[in-house]
């Protein structure tokens, strides 16, 4: 295989998330928000990465309060024999309050652009694998409306992540995916169900792994840089991922 990430029984569409990355942003983030009370923002399903999971990972930290979407999101946290209240909107009048959001998982905000200079890491590796592969001649329109045409003679491979799975149509313009040890062009309009990516010459499958974003450390195109190219900071991308993609935990 192409892909060291590649196993035969690892799902088609997988978000693996690293709750000892989790774990390390929140104990930085919360050192830096002292003495205040430390209030963990998990709406939206702590951004993409999973509520319930992500608060049980962080039972025994230094922190004061869950917030969350909505009672059914406070309720799962609670069944799961997590110590800390959830509660859905912020407290008020309680003094002053450190409220850590997106960055607790390496994202960007407002308030902290660059997670990586307060030694914040992506927590999230969103990855694909390749359906089908396709060779073709220099200058051959891909995808929707042929936004994309091949610079050379290539190789296209189909990844099964698409718009319904909350990948934006327009990552061709200028989004990167990583397979077998560098980045390649999302080559045209993501469609539904599925992403074309022109790998140039590199060998690749039906099976192998692809992944869109994770930490740039390991080569991969980090959330950030994948949200930038559409105009969006990387917990809306995050956010939007569906439900068709599994979440795992290491």
């Amino acid at each position: 295989m192409s892909s060291a990430l590649t196993t035969h029984s690892s799902p088609p569409r997988r978000a693996v998330i690293d709750l000892d990355v989790v774990r390390r942003n929140a104990r930085i983030l919360i050192a830096l928000g002292e003495p205040h009370r430390v209030v963990v923002d998990l709406r939206g399903d702590a951004y993409g990465h999973g509520a319930t999971a992500i608060a049980a990972a962080l039972d025994g930290e230094a922190i004061d309060t869950f917030l969350v979407s909505h009672d059914a999101a406070a309720a799962a946290i609670r069944d799961a024999g997590v110590s800390i209240p959830a509660i859905r909107s912020a407290e008020q009048g309680a003094g002053d309050v450190a409220l850590i959001g997106p960055e607790l998982f390496g994202l960007d905000t407002i308030f902290v652009p660059d997670p990586r200079r307060l030694g914040l890491s992506p927590a999230m590796t969103l990855s694909a694998r390749v359906l089908s592969t396709k060779k073709v001649g220099a200058g051959e329109g891909v995808s929707y409306g042929y936004v994309y045409r091949t610079a050379a003679p290539t190789t296209l491979a189909m990844v099964c992540l698409g718009y319904s799975d909350g990948i934006d149509r327009h990552a061709c313009l200028g989004g990167r995916a990583w397979f077998a040890g560098s980045t390649h062009p999302v080559a045209g309009r993501v469609a539904m169900d599925v992403f074309m990516l022109d790998v140039g010459d590199t060998p690749v499958s039906p099976g192998d792994e692809v992944v869109v974003f994770g930490d740039e450390a390991k080569g991969y195109p980090s959330p950030l840089s994948w949200a930038a190219n559409l105009g969006k900071t990387a917990a809306e991308v995050t956010a939007s991922l569906g439900d068709r993609i599994v979440r795992s935990y290491s």
